[in-house]
């Protein structure tokens, strides 16, 4: 092995850790957004229909717009770091276009359209509806003035993007189920027997050691 080769096996190494490193940043961010989408949408729920307790009625709204804003910017660190992983995955290359890399490109595309609808669109609501947005107690300025026309309009396309964003949710899911099936399978792990007709599992099941008992027996 010549010197050459030596120098050159660090750079070697050393590139593909920056890109993982990146790439478990992204994945770390993608799991903490899935987290806040559910907190978002049960304190939705609340806010919708708000409970008759004090406590509750004002800790939902609080909730929804503080984990809301929390999202967004979130979404904007994750947007800044793909663009950094996509740059380092094809700076020498460009990618192979294919009718699935389409597709997913597509999926992934309308997904992180709709990450920034629905909460610009709640924010937006809170705006025309005359009422401030915190976060967790700061007070984000307004950037559209009160106006009830308006707000009916964007209580409307808030309620309708959301209502979408869960149905390309699902479609994320499905697209990537086998990865969602093997992480289900760690935290809930299932016999492969249990998959199996009770005849089957039977034979399966049946010790090996007694027919060769048999046979001896019989010699």
């Amino acid at each position: 092995m010549g010197l050459a080769t030596i120098a050159k096996e660090p750079n070697s190494i050393e590139k593909p850790q920056r890109q993982n490193s990146k790439f478990k940043h992204l994945m770390l961010l993608h799991w903490m957004m899935a987290s806040l989408l559910i907190l978002l949408y049960l304190t939705g729920v609340y806010v919708a229909h708000p409970p008759q307790a004090n406590f509750t009625k004002w800790l939902s709204p609080f909730l929804h717009q503080s984990i809301g804003t929390l999202f967004l910017l979130m979404l904007v660190a994750r947007i800044f770091l793909l663009l950094r992983v996509i740059g380092s995955k094809y700076s020498r290359r460009l990618p192979n276009v294919t009718p699935t890399w389409l597709k997913t490109t597509a999926l992934h595309t309308v997904l992180y359209l709709l990450m920034l609808i629905v909460p610009l669109t709640g924010f937006f609501l809170r705006n025309c509806q005359g009422l401030h947005t915190t976060f967790f107690g700061i007070s984000v300025p307004s950037v559209l003035a009160a106006n009830d026309n308006w707000a009916g309009s964007m209580r409307s396309a808030h309620f309708g993007v959301s209502y979408m964003f869960l149905v390309f949710i699902g479609l994320h899911l499905l697209m990537h189920w086998k990865f969602v099936r093997s992480r289900l399978r760690r935290f809930f792990p299932v016999s492969k027997k249990a998959y199996l007709p009770a005849e089957i599992a039977a034979i399966t099941t049946k010790p090996v050691a007694e027919p060769l008992a048999q046979n001896n027996s019989r010699e």
